[in-house]
């Protein structure tokens, strides 16, 4: 509405959103650009690593594509192509790359403390500085996220000497708890700060200029992955809010919204080591790897039976890579399933807390951290052992 007083808007950019919030924004945009007769809403697909245009299924109407990822994966790679990222270049006219200085604006950035008010606690806020537990900070921005890129690929050669990923848990010669193991590019690809095409493009050259392995396979796998949940949350609409998620699952029991057992399992003080790792490192630093969430997700559901809806909510609230669709689609596409472990008629044989069967919580601890140093670094309470 400011805007619209103060400038006349002759077009709003933007990308095409999926879920209902961001798309309730999108209807609202256009409710002010037409009271005000501004210019139009001009929404472009850049989210994605495919075209939503060169699908050759539509994501809203066909449901055996989302039957599986590899049915998806089959269905994309063998019909589609990646469009090059030069063709997203924005094309300015005569002083377009001059910016404007808007009066209304805020001078500067607010602080924490302005932002959280009375629930701010400075003993958890690290301030500017480094975890010295984290692998890296994270700056905002395309030009920290091509410095990143740079780094990974060429200066360091990690993604041909040390990439694992963040999906790759059965090979039991890798671990993804290994610094330099991910690419940690996930929370500027989730703020549009870097094109899934051009990673593409520069994996690609990656290949052609040092090596290519399992490392460059993989990484395109997950920028595929992610257009799996992003189109699929395109068919499965508001279900993945919802509590049976997409298949309408009905435990036996009834789901628990224990508030002592959730703060247990969000600040990382369940009793399970490889659970609590990963949500201290979650709390500390906004990230955890995808094995740590969907480990996370899997307890909190099979093993405490709480409303995994409350899990989502505080994977939204903290995650810096945090994006609906690779949110919620995961917790009910990867998660959810927990529920129906166990027992001939596709629940659990008992109720939550009777027994652990979240059994990846054991084995791929003694898979991807034998020796334990990972849970050390974020649990130091079990240092001496």
């Amino acid at each position: 509405e400011e805007l619209c007083a103060d400038y006349r808007v002759n077009a709003v950019f933007a990308f095409h959103e999926i879920c209902s919030e961001e798309l309730a924004i999108e209807r609202r945009v256009r409710d002010v650009l037409r009271r005000r007769g501004a210019g139009t809403l001009q929404l472009f697909w850049g989210f994605e690593l495919y075209h939503h245009d060169d699908l050759n299924f539509d994501p809203a109407r066909d449901r055996r594509p989302f039957g599986s990822y590899t049915a998806f994966r089959k269905r994309v790679e063998e019909m589609s192509r990646v469009r090059p990222s030069d063709a997203e270049m924005p094309k300015f006219g005569p002083g377009g790359e001059q910016s404007v200085a808007w009066s209304r604006a805020d001078p500067k950035l607010p602080s924490m403390v302005e932002l959280m008010g009375a629930v701010y606690d400075p003993a958890i806020d690290p301030g500017e500085d480094k975890d010295p537990r984290a692998e890296m900070k994270w700056v905002g921005g395309e030009t920290a996220a091509l410095a990143r890129v740079r780094e990974y690929l060429w200066d360091e050669d990690s993604l041909g000497l040390d990439y694992v990923g963040a999906t790759m848990t059965m090979d039991p010669a890798k671990s993804c708890m290994r610094d330099k193991a991910m690419s940690k590019l996930s929370p500027w690809l989730a703020h549009g700060c870097l094109s899934p095409r051009l990673l593409y493009e520069e994996v690609k050259s990656y290949e052609r200029g040092r090596r290519k392995n399992k490392g460059t396979y993989w990484i395109t796998h997950e920028l595929l992955w992610r257009d799996f949940v992003r189109f699929g949350s395109i068919f499965a609409g508001t279900s993945i809010f919802k509590i049976g998620g997409l298949s309408n699952v009905r435990p036996s029991w009834r789901w628990s919204s224990d508030k002592q057992l959730f703060g247990a399992w969000k600040d990382g003080y369940t009793g399970f080591p490889f659970v609590d790792c990963f949500m201290r490192e979650l709390k500390t630093t906004g990230y955890c790897n995808h094995m740590g969430r969907e480990c996370a997700g899997w307890f909190l559901i099979g093993d405490l039976g709480i409303d995994w809806r409350m899990g989502g909510e505080w994977f939204e609230s903290v995650l810096l890579d945090y994006e609906p669709t690779a949110n919620w689609y995961n917790w009910a596409y990867r998660c959810l399933p927990a529920a129906a472990r166990g027992g001939g008629g596709g629940f659990l044989v008992d109720s939550p807390g009777h027994r652990l069967h979240g059994v990846e919580i054991l084995k791929w601890g003694t898979q991807h951290d034998p020796d334990a140093q990972y849970i050390k670094r974020w649990i130091p309470e079990l240092t001496p052992l």
